[in-house]
């Protein structure tokens, strides 16, 4: 049986996630600096304002599950953070596309995943 795109969606998520993680393995929450127990898979910009933008390996960080779910203020040092990780250039290419939207077909969710997994 197929797989609904929704939950095709939330599968590639979380494998690109994965990835994320262990990706920045070892290095600190980009928002806080803090090396913690538990992290995020964290978007710059997020998925609700820029689809376009998911799964931008630029746009999504390790991020400390504190950063990312209950402080309001964590973009303060995430954009401090990225800039010296990124560069600004790429930070403000992030912004430029902040509202753009994508809507992921079933083909590219599949070469996602395969290519992240």
């Amino acid at each position: 049986m197929t797989k609904t795109l929704p939950k095709l969606l939330e599968e590639t998520q979380k494998i690109f996630n994965s990835y994320i993680r262990k990706r920045d393995d070892g290095l600190p929450c980009i928002s806080c600096g803090k090396h913690r127990e538990n992290y995020d898979a964290g978007h710059y910009v997020p998925v609700k304002g820029g689809s376009f933008l998911r799964f931008n390996e630029y746009n999504v960080n390790k991020e400390c599950k504190y950063c990312n779910g209950f402080d309001q203020f964590h973009l303060i040092g995430y954009k401090r953070n990225l800039i010296d990780k990124i560069g600004l250039e790429m930070v403000e290419w992030l912004e430029e596309h902040r509202h753009d939207l994508k809507k992921w077909t079933r083909q590219e969710l599949e070469e996602i995943k395969k290519k992240y997994k």
